[in-house]
């Protein structure tokens, strides 16, 4: 009995052997109403041609034909076998018979009338009492169908799905209970097992995950201290302290020292990562123009775009002021206008422009002019340590950290980051910023 297939089947076989006895009664008492109706309509019409022939012997045999057809529609019997008396007594002719035998039978008609209309008036009354019976028989069997799935099966399995939303919207908050022996409760059984598996493996990876970032942050620091120092000793060797060098050591030491300031960027996005990650550079959101944080971020890299021979524009907008950490959303704009810069063939041109979209958020797009991101590496460049190196793209050398520092410094802030690209078509990278306004009413009105 723990099994909810059978405990519905029975149910249900409860509610519907319930209701069929009921529509049989109810069934039986209208057919019998309907038969003894029958009957009394046979016997009001058998007894008014008995009294027009009551003084009317002498066609008395004529009408007797007549009433001969009623024989086999009467019941019960000994009706039938009354009339059939009175018309032998007739046939033979005894007037005195005939006339005793057609008053006996007249009088028990309206006997049976009697009784038949007082019978009437129960089996109806006995047809309406069962089929109300039935029809509430079913409504109750409804209602405790309703009551019985919704309780053994709706509410666990809703339980059980907010269990499963809880579990994909991390929210590992399940508390564990003992399931039932029903199918529902094997179901929870294999979701316990799976939940407890998912909680253990969070557990461990919560641990390694901060094993992680203090490795990474111990590293990274003692590696930038003497980094720091091997690039204030190449510069010292190529500013002729220690004496002149040749063409060919100035050359090998430029080499040092740029890949010495990539590996120094390397370890700085790496910090910042783990910094944003272990949600210890929380922003410092306050009302700055976001103008002027664009014409800044262009002016910061004049100098690499005119070393690439790529043009910066930035299209016309009103003024603006955005509820942001000015210096972090400075470096997600940067990081977008340098790879832009870096995939933009020579002459040509990336574009700053900033919009309101249609959930009133202030969308902030850098247009290149590139080769273009496959569809598929659209959504892998956001990751750590990832760059689209299709043959559309070949490998730029960076961190790989960018976009990712990028993706997470713009979801601090409540906006969402992404790109739309073809490959041949250049790129445009986007990121929003649900607050802002604009700096005046005066601008307000000229932008409405």
């Amino acid at each position: 009995m723990n099994s909810i297939k059978l405990k519905l089947f029975l149910l249900m076989s409860a509610i519907a052997g319930a209701n069929i006895f009921f529509a049989i009664l109810t069934y039986s008492g209208f057919a019998e109403f309907r038969e003894q109706r029958r009957q009394l309509e046979l016997s009001r019409d058998l007894t008014q041609r008995l009294i027009q022939s009551e003084n009317q012997f002498a066609g008395a045999i004529n009408i007797h034909k007549e009433i001969r057809n009623y024989i086999p529609l009467l019941h019960p019997p000994r009706r039938s076998e009354e009339l059939e008396k009175l018309l032998m007594a007739a046939q033979k002719g005894r007037v005195s018979e005939t006339r005793e035998r057609h008053q006996v039978l007249v009088k028990n008609e309206f006997e049976f009338q009697r009784h038949t209309r007082d019978q009437l008036s129960y089996l109806e009354d006995k047809t309406v009492y069962f089929g109300l019976l039935c029809i509430f028989s079913l409504l109750v069997g409804l209602v405790l169908l309703q009551i019985y799935i919704n309780t053994a099966v709706l509410r666990p399995l809703r339980d059980l799905a907010r269990k499963m939303n809880d579990f994909l919207h991390d929210r590992y908050t399940y508390q564990f209970s003992v399931p039932g022996s029903d199918e529902l409760g094997r179901m929870q059984a294999t979701f316990n097992a799976l939940a407890q598996r998912v909680i253990s493996n969070m557990e461990q990876l919560r641990t390694l995950d901060q094993a992680k970032s203090d490795f990474l942050s111990i590293a990274s620091h003692e590696l930038r201290t003497p980094l720091t120092s091997i690039k204030g000793s190449i510069s010292l060797m190529r500013s002729g302290i220690v004496g002149t060098i040749n063409e060919m050591a100035d050359n090998l030491l430029n080499i040092a020292e740029q890949e010495t300031d990539r590996l120094i960027r390397l370890i700085n996005d790496i910090l910042d990562l783990a910094k944003i990650e272990a949600q210890r550079a929380s922003p410092q959101p306050e009302w700055s123009s976001m103008n002027s944080l664009v014409t800044i971020s262009l002016q910061s890299l004049k100098g690499l775009a005119d070393q690439a021979e790529v043009k910066l524009l930035a299209e016309a907008m009103p003024p603006l002021e955005v509820n942001m950490d000015r210096d972090r959303i400075q470096q997600v704009l940067t990081n977008l206008l340098s790879n832009a810069i870096k995939f933009s063939p020579k002459g040509g041109c990336v574009i700053v422009h900033c919009e309101i979209n249609n959930q009133h958020q202030l969308v902030i797009e850098v247009r290149d002019q590139g080769r273009g991101i496959d569809p598929q590496d659209q959504e892998a460049i956001f990751e750590k340590f990832r760059q689209a190196t299709s043959a559309n793209n070949p490998l730029v050398k960076g961190t790989g950290l960018g976009l990712a520092i990028a993706k997470a410094l713009v979801e601090q802030h409540g906006g969402d980051i992404g790109v739309r690209s073809f490959p041949g078509e250049g790129s445009t990278f986007y990121f929003t910023l649900p607050e802002w306004r604009y700096s005046s009413i005066k601008n307000l009105e000229a932008a409405a």
